[in-house]
């Protein structure tokens, strides 16, 4: 369905550091309004810009690791480098309208195009050099963008983002619950399955909480068509320590939708020693057990890897 997209012009306040303006804006997707923050070089005019998706717990609130990834990641290299960056509350989440838990793929992607559509209307931004970034499931709403909306994405960016369906993704997350409590892999996938397709049934008849909602809302969702028709340059980075995305299995999925070989628009990295946000961990490292706020070093090959990649292709 076709969105009616109007740009509002809010400027809550800017904040001005060294060499770049940081802006509060906000932005319609539909009869929502979205909060972001877009952060530009120091007189930007007809900037490349990057859009940031990603960071959130399944229940809707960003997860502490968020802002640390967006300042150390994006903020504190890109826009000094002449790229700008957008980066918005997800519906129903922080300062924007709507209704996270209720939410499908889909609207989180048509929530992406109404960025790019904003972005657009900029005067510092060049429309024609907008990349997307989606980190975890913020990788599927990237993935829905670059197949969906090519000719207005340069290049695409998926970090830590599933390239299997929802109940893959459910699955991978109760396996590496129980092989980290312990239990067998063989023994633990068997449980995980079961438990997958048990939960997916009751939500599928009734969703009482905010994470079975999320997972209501994304029953039966599978990224496969749209990796297929991805046509512009794209990244797909895996963590070699993810618990929350195995690199294994995310590559085993690519190799059923190119059977015969990946095209050459797509580049895909797993990255050593890495976890979901990229920080160097163990694969059963959890961050509330040792503080959600903990400062983890981010890998160098990542950030290696995927600036260059950015710099290269925007």
């Amino acid at each position: 369905m076709l969105l009616t997209l109007f740009t509002l012009c809010a400027f809550a306040g800017q904040l001005h550091a060294q060499g770049i303006t940081k802006e509060d804006v906000v932005f319609k997707s539909g009869d929502l309004v979205l909060e972001g923050t877009l952060v530009l070089p120091d007189s930007a005019k007809n900037v490349p810009v990057l859009i940031f998706i990603g960071g959130s717990y399944p229940w809707g609130y960003f997860h502490p690791q968020r802002a640390i990834f967006i300042q150390e990641v994006l903020e504190a290299v890109f826009p000094e480098s002449g790229i700008a960056l957008l980066y918005y509350d997800p519906r129903g989440v922080g300062g924007s309208t709507g209704s996270w838990g209720r939410a499908t793929m889909s609207d989180f992607a048509d929530d992406a195009k109404a960025a790019i559509h904003f972005l657009r209307q900029r005067k510092e931004i060049n429309p024609n050099r907008i990349g997307i970034v989606g980190q975890g499931e913020g990788g599927w709403i990237a993935q829905i963008v670059a197949a969906t909306a090519p000719n207005k994405v340069k290049a695409m960016a998926s970090l830590a983002g599933p390239t299997f369906g929802s109940q893959t993704e459910l699955i991978n997350e109760y396996h590496s619950a129980y092989v980290c409590n312990g239990i067998d892999s063989t023994k633990a996938y068997k449980k995980a399955e079961q438990k997958a397709i048990s939960h997916q049934n009751w939500v599928s008849i009734i969703a009482l909480t905010s994470s079975w909602k999320h997972m209501q809302s994304k029953l039966g969702f599978t990224p496969k068509p749209y990796i297929k028709n991805i046509e512009i340059p794209s990244l797909f980075l895996f963590g070699q320590n993810d618990a929350d995305l195995y690199p294994s299995w995310a590559m085993d999925s690519l190799r059923t939708i190119f059977p015969d070989s990946l095209p050459s628009n797509l580049n895909v990295y797993t990255i050593p020693g890495a976890n979901h946000f990229f920080h160097v961990t163990s694969r059963c490292f959890s961050y509330k057990e040792s503080g959600d706020n903990i400062q983890k070093s981010f890998s160098f090959r990542f950030r290696e890897v995927f600036h260059d990649w950015i710099f290269k292709h925007l």
